[in-house]
């Protein structure tokens, strides 16, 4: 129903906000307000909604930003996360850990979400690990400008830059990540997605 909210930040809670836009304050709920990055009472504030109709409720759950948002609603497809459980795991994992676990098939990473146990966990990674690609990795954070570093990906295959770079942002040291993908067997016939993962269990021991 409401795509944002563009308003002045009226009131804080720890798990909601009032935005107030054009004299009517709207109730727009957050897993954590303190662990937000808000600004001051009484500052202008964007905020990306999600509205949540019951039988007898009407929530709009909020977010400063729209891929925040955009995986939340992935989140929400799958049977057992609701709408309080997805907010609660960006708030907990954050956007690129939360990918990076259905990458790799993380259960117990995901399963740090405070009330989503193992069995929802694996759930979610099995709806979700051929719709999470690498490329969502690959993109976030990724800058089009060339690094000196950059030259050192020109000797390798296209997927193992993109996997290069999709290690770097999850924020691994690029001479690990680069590391980590020459370990991987074969990795020069390797997918993207099966090169990531193999190059995943290398780089926690580099």
């Amino acid at each position: 129903m409401y795509a944002y909210l563009n308003g002045i930040l009226a009131d804080a809670e720890t798990d909601n906000l009032i935005i107030d836009v054009n004299g009517v304050g709207y109730n727009v709920h957050v897993y954590d307000s303190r662990a937000m990055f808000l600004p001051a009472i009484g500052s202008e504030i964007k905020v990306y909604t999600y509205t949540s109709v019951g039988e007898d409720k009407f929530i709009l759950f909020g977010f400063l930003s729209k891929e925040e948002l955009d995986l939340f609603k992935i989140l929400i497809s799958v049977n057992g996360v609701g709408p309080k459980s997805a907010q609660a795991m960006l708030s907990a994992l954050g956007i690129n850990e939360i990918r990076r676990a259905i990458v790799e098939e993380d259960a117990k990473t995901i399963s740090k979400t405070p009330g989503l146990g193992a069995k929802t966990a694996g759930r979610l990674i099995n709806d979700l690990k051929d719709k999470i690609t690498t490329y969502d990795i690959t993109a976030t954070g990724k800058n089009t400008a060339k690094s000196p570093a950059d030259s050192d990906l020109s000797v390798l295959t296209k997927e193992q830059a993109e996997c290069v770079t999709a290690l770097v942002n999850l924020g691994y040291q690029r001479p690990n990540a680069k590391k980590a993908v020459e370990m991987v067997d074969n990795s020069a016939d390797l997918s993207t997605e099966d090169l990531l993962k193999a190059a995943l269990k290398n780089v926690m021991f580099l």
